[in-house]
């Protein structure tokens, strides 16, 4: 599975309220990444999404954990730029990476058509009301790490080495959500 399947999957999965995401990319050359994490999501859901095939592919880095409440997809996947980064077939946004030449690659995470889907049902505050409670306890976190963050719009470990954004899904709800647009990082390699 490849990094904008993951993801999207997560962030779809997010919008039906019943998922929790920890995903780290890690640079580790020029034109070299690693993705690893895993999307947590209920049996119910992970039932609805048409098991294991469809949810969380062994042969795209995928491996599942099963228990009677949870399916739990553990993401690893390495390999080239090309390999981890694919393009949406839509033509929307995708997560990429950008070698700049200098030791350094630029990695984005599009985050607003997260947000964009949640004001159609934020704007309705019945639906609002009927939704959150499936959203609380539920959180996202994505992180970029490398030999050194450059620079970035999420906060900085301590070591320099990772950047990262994360956030509960029902701040989704809130109308002045600070969920970015776009999530990046230049990271030394």
């Amino acid at each position: 599975m490849r990094l904008f399947k993951f993801a999207a999957v997560g962030f779809a999965v997010a919008l039906a309220g019943c998922i929790d995401m920890d995903m780290d990319t890690a640079i580790l050359g020029p034109d070299e990444a690693r993705v690893s994490g895993y999307i947590e999501v209920s049996r119910e859901m992970f039932n609805m999404m048409g098991g294991e095939a469809e949810f969380c592919p062994e042969d795209e880095g995928g491996t599942v954990e099963l228990t009677e409440t949870v399916a739990r997809c553990n993401m690893f996947l390495e390999g080239t730029f090309a390999e981890v980064f694919e393009a949406n077939e839509d033509g929307s946004p995708s997560p990429s990476a950008t070698d700049l030449g200098d030791g350094t690659v630029r990695v984005t995470f599009p985050m607003g058509d997260m947000t964009g889907e949640m004001d159609e049902m934020t704007a309705d505050p019945q639906m609002a009301a009927m939704f959150r409670p499936m959203f609380e306890g539920h959180s996202i976190s994505i992180s970029i790490s490398g030999a050194e963050i450059v620079s970035t719009n999420g906060t900085v470990s301590d070591d320099g080495r990772r950047a990262s954004i994360g956030f509960d899904l029902v701040d989704l709800f809130e109308e002045d959500t600070d969920i970015p647009e776009l999530f990046e990082a230049v990271v030394r390699y």
